[in-house]
């Protein structure tokens, strides 16, 4: 499964399988996805908590907590049902806590805010295939206008083949790293205060993140 949509009355998914067919499980892009669909339509609050109180038999406990049902068996590839419990929604919540808190230190360090960004660059082939409405909605991305975003693929590739290929290009990598700063996170006690804060969907303040405030006012409405 590699996107999601919940509809707001019923709770129902809509499924986008990659090469179509039955649902085997879900990939990262897919998580992304569902994670802000299921806190939109209030199926999670902040904490990532799955609300057990409403009213469709896609909710329900389990061994690991709250779980949504994503699809079930008889509609899948393997026969079970493929669910989100509330251990992957924590996993997904750390990963991109760590993500978000990463760029605000750096942001930090240079005397800057994530405001003052102009362009943000996205490496990485996973990178290519993330929803930036579902990253923004989740706290993944910064909210900023979407043509800021650009995809770069897999950069670090494209830098190996420039250095195998052009000499001018390897003196330029060379002189690149020279004039790059290391920064320990791990070693920032700021770093840890950003990351908590960012463990929540999308944030702790809200102020950081208008769209999805918005969002969530329309859907209350």
């Amino acid at each position: 499964i590699e996107e999601v949509w919940i509809n707001g009355d019923t709770y129902e998914p809509t499924l986008r399988v990659i090469g179509g067919g039955k649902a085997k499980g879900i990939c990262g892009s897919g998580l992304i996805s569902l994670i802000a669909e299921m806190f939109l339509v209030g199926l999670l609050d902040k904490a990532g908590n799955v609300n057990l109180t409403i009213p469709t038999s896609r909710v329900r406990e389990s061994a690991h907590g709250g779980e949504y049902v994503l699809a079930w068996g008889a509609e899948t590839d393997h026969g079970r049902d493929v669910v989100i419990s509330r251990v992957d929604v924590d996993n997904l919540l750390r990963a991109k806590a760590a993500i978000y808190a990463g760029f605000t230190i750096l942001a930090d360090q240079v005397g800057m805010t994530l405001d003052n960004v102009q362009q943000m660059f996205i490496g990485g082939s996973f990178g290519k295939y993330i929803n930036v409405e579902k990253a923004v909605q989740i706290g993944l991305l910064p909210d900023m206008p979407w043509e800021k975003f650009s995809f770069l693929g897999n950069t670090s590739i494209k830098g190996a083949y420039f250095a195998l290929l052009e000499t001018r290009q390897r003196e330029r990598i060379a002189e690149i790293a020279r004039r790059m700063t290391y920064i320990e996170l791990s070693a920032d006690n700021s770093f840890y205060e950003a990351f908590t804060s960012a463990l929540f969907l999308p944030h702790t303040d809200m102020h950081r993140f208008p769209s999805v405030a918005d969002s969530l006012i329309k859907r209350a409405a």
